[in-house]
């Protein structure tokens, strides 16, 4: 500020007119402050001082009230309450956290820390128990005694930083002072100082997920400590709202995400966290959900997974889709209750209150602060059937209905490997059939398991060891390869024609740029789109230059596979089955390649073994074809993916529970019982309805079965020192029943299950008959004890030896289990009831152990 003075007075006292001019000098410098200050705060993004009073992230007083009535009206959110208070009282005996780096991350702890102070937060406000609060005081200040939030991962001190200031803003009344004044201190020192040196703060100027974390920790921190130190605050502030535009930019032009869904979630998460902290405390966004592409990026996740639970989990993403809070924030914001249509099943089958690896309920108060004005009753399907989205990462998908046991789900994508947790998969697609997928993706390998090893993994160079990694390189995608080389990382690829038709819906995608290392092809296209709702079709057009190319041809899948002729493989899982089917011009080499262990199989691109950090990946192949192309020529070759007739083997009405393999299920030395829910399909079939503890195989021609659910429920137990105790559930790499804890992992001596169904659902005039138990390495020397719960002195004492009480059930032509005969017990449960333990059974044999394998009802009307 420069001020330049000029100021004559004339008279005979110099006394009084150099007091009159020191008067007038200091009113013009004061008249100049205020100026200057009016320009400044006229240059800021909010009036600061109008910020509302604790609480003011997320939650209002006011919009608590409006949360307690949503609870009441809103079943699906009071289960989820119900699970926070949960969680909270089984934290309030647990120590608090302490700082443990796991290799060059805090940010296992930084999770934990954000679910527990979130929570307990949570839990505090909606009860009022002074339990929560000293509990989350407790950690509150553990936390910020830590040394750092280890500035040098910045993500940790992100997701900290947010942790103890939603805490500190929400308990902010009842606090003790000097635990306001440790979290003040620990925001400034740990969060707000480190975020200015050069070497930790490169988020700022990143379009990726770090940016919108970071950015909305240390934002959530200024918020909260806004009227003790307003300067550093505000600074804060207005620095985010400047670099927060960057990830912004990465949602346009039609909102898919460039990172894919599981990144969406974690990155959209935060930024919407970001906006509505800025809303509720200061008024507004100041502009930041208004970038292109944004509020439509909520259409791209209501597409991002299909009808068999799982994501289009492209590039570093994992397979099952999640609790995705931020999607009610967008149906509020959009007016679109639609966009939850998918969320309020997910949250009726438990998915929203399960632990991740991804840790992501550590925000699942969300869903209740976002969603508190919704009438979740009210929601309707969406009616929207496409979705296309160009950008950096394009990508189409298409459902032909929202009826999740019979539509058909197709999900394809370009883009290009050099961007952002990319892999060489350009031109890939997945494929469900109901609640099966097809065609599917290996998505992500864990970091520490590469990092560990030293593998190279952000290195994104054409010859980095990144794609030396079985998951993340071409030959191992549902995509092409000529000449056994790499995907050529500059290339992107565009989609260039899309099909929004009944008769076909799909896009077409130029793979040219991807596939050419030296300009060996004119052009390469891949179509893919689903024919008259029936089946899918992927059409390849390569042209080639002045040299033959050699071109493979690639689907991964979690089916079993054989080749049946020259031009066909028949695939088969969960009793149903698929042709895959080429259509060439020219002779095809149909291939089966293996790929559950990739350290036994050589490298195409170097025919090097693969090294041994790569993962398995159980229960999995994959099928295709290789060809050589003339040079000079345009090829066309059609392959169609057709469902073939089921292929159950068992009479109608009888249901068997299977051990799901490679195993699937639920499993730990804390994990006492698990329920599975299993639904049976509008054509009498039976099918999962959640991650498979156990695989259903059957049919049933009862009419009144159809869109019908029942839930099986196993309890592990141990008999020691006289009582019935709960034990940990086992699972063999097959998925075959045992109980932790004992001599070995099998069921020994004295161990077992209860076993209960919930046949609410099912009406009052069909029973369901247990017929027969499959048990594995029970020998002549072991026994099970058997009892009807449901009817006293009914029991059954099996043994290995029993062999006329056992009997091979062929459950499809290519499986069949050896299944004791329990009919004897009369164990016979009509529908409409809730059986808690019908059945239990323990190993009462000398010695030994073993295992289960299958369940078999008959249904009767």
């Amino acid at each position: 500020m420069k001020m330049v003075f000029s100021i004559n007075l004339r008279g005979k006292d110099n006394k009084y007119n150099g007091a009159l001019r020191g008067i007038l000098i200091l009113c013009v410098f004061i008249s100049c402050l205020l100026t200057h200050a009016q320009n400044t705060a006229s240059a800021l993004s909010y009036n600061y001082s109008a910020i509302a009073a604790h609480p003011r992230l997320l939650l209002s007083e006011e919009g608590e009230k409006i949360l307690r009535s949503s609870l009441k009206r809103n079943p699906e959110f009071k289960k989820i309450d119900t699970y926070i208070h949960q969680v909270s009282d089984n934290l309030l005996g647990e120590a608090p956290l302490v700082f443990k780096k796991k290799g060059k991350r805090l940010l296992a702890v930084s999770r934990k820390a954000l679910t527990r102070l979130y929570y307990l937060s949570y839990s505090y406000r909606m009860t009022g128990d002074k339990k929560y609060l000293h509990r989350a005081e407790k950690e509150l200040n553990a936390l910020c005694a830590f040394e750092s939030w280890n500035p040098s991962h910045f993500l940790d001190v992100g997701e900290m930083c947010m942790a103890v200031s939603i805490a500190y803003d929400w308990l902010y009344d009842d606090l003790e002072e000097s635990t306001r004044e440790n979290v003040r201190q620990a925001i400034l020192k740990k969060a707000f100082e480190p975020s200015y040196v050069k070497d930790n703060a490169w988020f700022l100027e990143r379009h990726s997920n770090w940016n919108s974390v970071c950015n909305a920790g240390l934002v959530y921190g200024a918020l909260a400590i806004m009227e003790s130190e307003k300067e550093r605050s505000v600074a804060i502030i207005e620095r985010a709202l400047k670099s927060n535009r960057l990830p912004l930019e990465a949602y346009g032009p039609d909102g898919n995400y460039p990172e894919g869904p599981g990144y969406w979630n974690y990155g959209t998460t935060f930024q919407v966290m970001l906006i509505a902290a800025l809303e509720s405390a200061l008024g507004s966004d100041h502009g930041l959900s208004e970038a292109p592409g944004f509020l439509e990026s909520a259409n791209y996740m209501l597409f991002a997974g299909g009808p068999s639970g799982d994501y289009f989990n492209y590039y570093d993403c994992g397979k099952s889709q999640t609790a995705r809070s931020s999607m009610f924030w967008f149906a509020q914001k959009l007016n679109n209750p639609s966009l939850i249509y998918q969320e309020i099943d997910m949250i009726r089958k438990g998915v929203y209150t399960s632990v991740v690896s991804s840790d992501i309920e550590r925000v699942l108060p969300n869903t209740l602060v976002f969603g508190k004005e919704l009438t979740l009753s009210d929601v309707k399907v969406p009616s929207q059937m496409m979705f296309t989205g160009h950008g950096i990462t394009p990508v189409s998908f298409v459902r032909t209905s929202w009826d999740d046991t019979k539509g058909k789900y197709l999900g394809i994508k370009g883009g290009s490997a050099s961007d952002g947790h990319s892999h060489m998969d350009q031109g890939t697609f997945v494929y469900d059939v109901g609640r099966l997928r097809w065609a599917m993706d290996f998505g992500l390998q864990s970091y520490i398991t590469l990092e560990s090893e030293g593998v190279d993994l952000w290195n994104q160079d054409q010859d980095a060891q990144r794609w030396d990694i079985f998951r993340y390189n071409n030959l191992n995608h549902n995509t092409l390869t000529i000449n056994n080389q790499r995907h050529n990382v500059e290339g992107r690829a565009a989609i260039i024609e899309t099909y929004e038709e009944k008769y076909e819906q799909g896009a077409k995608i130029d793979l040219t740029p991807v596939l050419n290392l030296d300009n060996e092809l004119k052009k390469a296209t891949r179509k893919a789109v689903i024919v008259d709702d029936s089946y899918l079709r992927i059409e390849d057009v390569i042209e080639t230059d002045d040299k033959a190319v050699d071109l493979r041809w690639n689907m991964v899948t979690p089916a079993s596979a054989e080749i049946i002729d020259k031009n066909t493989i028949v695939l088969s899982q969960a009793g149903k089955t698929m042709l895959l089917q080429v259509v060439s011009e020219i002779p095809v080499q149909m291939a089966i390649r293996l790929s559950e262990t990739p350290p036994e199989y050589k490298r195409e691109f170097d025919n090097k073994y693969y090294e041994a950090y790569n993962q398995k990946n159980e229960g999995t192949v994959m099928v295709g074809f290789d060809v050589s192309l003339p040079p000079g020529t345009r090829n066309r070759f059609v392959v169609k993916l057709v469902e073939g007739i089921p292929d159950i083997t068992l009479k109608k009405n009888t249901f068997i529970l299977d051990a799901p393999d490679p195993s699937s299920a639920a499993e730990g030395n804390k994990r006492f019982y698990s329920t599975s829910t299993i639904g049976i399909s509008n054509e009498g079939y039976t099918y999962v309805m959640d991650t498979p503890d156990w695989q259903p195989y059957g049919v049933t021609d009862i009419g009144e079965l159809a869109n019908k659910a029942f839930r099986f429920r196993i309890h592990a137990k141990r008999i020691a020192g006289g009582t019935v105790q709960d034990a940990g559930i086992d699972r063999s790499a097959d998925g075959q029943l045992g109980v932790r804890g004992g001599d070995g992992n099998g069921i020994d001596r004295n161990e077992g299950y209860f076993i209960g169904i919930d046949l609410s659902e099912m009406p009052s005039s069909v029973r369901f008959r247990l017929t027969g138990i499959g048990f594995t390495h029970l020998d002549a020397s072991e026994a099970c004890t058997i009892v009807n719960q449901e009817k006293r002195g009914s029991m059954l004492v099996f043994s290995g030896k029993d062999r006329k009480n056992t009997r091979k059930v062929q459950i499809t032509s290519g499986h069949q289990r050896k299944l004791a005969d329990v009919s004897g017990l009369d164990i016979s449960l009509q529908g409409g009831r809730d059986y808690k333990d019908f059945l239990s059974l323990f190993n009462t044999g000398k010695k030994g152990n073993f295992r289960i394998s299958s369940f078999q009802f008959e249904i009767e009307e």
